[in-house]
Formats: C-alpha cells, structure tokens, sequence
C-alpha cells in the first residue's frame, strides 16, 4: 500500500519532509468513508431496546421508540433509586429492579414478611454485564405503614440515608 498520493511524492518544488507530513491525511481520506459506516452502525444499535419479562406490558411504550430488539430496557434502571412498597407482592418486581442494578428499598407493615423478602430479593444478582464496573446494587428494606404521616415523613429519609438519594419511581403493592 502506497501511502504518498503521486501529487505529494518528493520534487524539486515539494521537499521530502512535507510529502511525508501530509502523507497520513491521504490515507485517513481513504479510510474516512467506512469509519463513517461503521460510526452509524454503533449510532443506530446504541438507542435499541426491548423490555425483559416480568415488567408490566405498558411499560414497553418507552422502548417502542429504541427500533430493536437487541437492548433490554431494564438497562434504564441502572443506578435508579426504587420505592416499593408491599413486601411480599413486590418481590417479584423488586427482583427485577435488583437484575437491572437499580437500588431498591422494600416497605411493608409485617416484619416477618419484610425480612423473607429482603432476604429472597438480596439472593438475586444483577444481569452479567448490566452494573458497570464498581457499582453494586443496594438493596434495603424499612419497616412500618405508610399510612402512618410519621412513618411516611421518616422513610423519605430512611430512603436518602441508605439508597444515597430519593427514590426515582415508587409502586405501591400492598393497595394502600
């Protein structure tokens, strides 16, 4: 492979130093067309989703928009403060929160169902490859009803102080 265009080969009129300094342009002219392609190939994969099972069916409308079916849209969670509340009928959800790396706070009024939960939920891994690199899910849970204005005012912190923030989205399972 010749890496001088003719036009830029040593002459009188061009010293050797200046064919060899432009020299690299001529090869990165060649090579601009397929970075391109392959630049847009990795454009149009990057937006891509689908939602893994488990999820509620409405909650695909967000993923509608991606175009494929190559990237799981729990991989939005990743790092997001979750909120649920009803132990023992969101533990399938917190599971699947916990699969996308999301940190989760379960919430319920009866501790033995409380601590069955957390334990089952804490069992379960996040996704190979879903955290990146140093992240670790949390995962925590608070005893008490959230009817309860005290116990309410107080979980806001509790969330704060053991998931690092406030929780980005809360459900509801227990029907209160």
């Amino acid at each position: 492979l010749k890496t001088t265009p003719p036009a830029l080969a040593s002459t009188p009129d061009a010293p050797l130093g200046l064919a060899r300094a432009l020299a690299p342009m001529a090869v990165g002219r060649l090579l601009r067309g397929p970075l391109l392609v392959l630049a847009g190939c990795v454009a149009s994969a990057s937006g891509s989703g689908h939602l893994s099972p488990g999820f509620p069916t409405h909650w695909t409308a967000s993923c509608e928009e991606k175009g494929s079916l190559a990237w799981p849209c729990d991989l939005s969670y990743v790092e997001k403060r979750i909120l649920i509340v009803g132990a023992h009928e969101g533990q399938e959800m917190a599971r699947k929160f916990r699969r996308g790396c999301a940190h989760v706070i379960i919430v319920d009024k009866n501790e033995t169902e409380l601590r069955e939960s957390f334990l089952d939920v804490q069992g379960s891994k996040p996704s190979v490859g879903v955290c990146p690199p140093g992240v670790k899910p949390i995962i925590a849970m608070a005893a008490g009803d959230i009817r309860n204005a005290t116990f309410s005012w107080e979980l806001t912190n509790i969330a704060r102080l053991k998931l690092g923030g406030t929780p980005t989205f809360s459900w509801n399972f227990a029907n209160i």
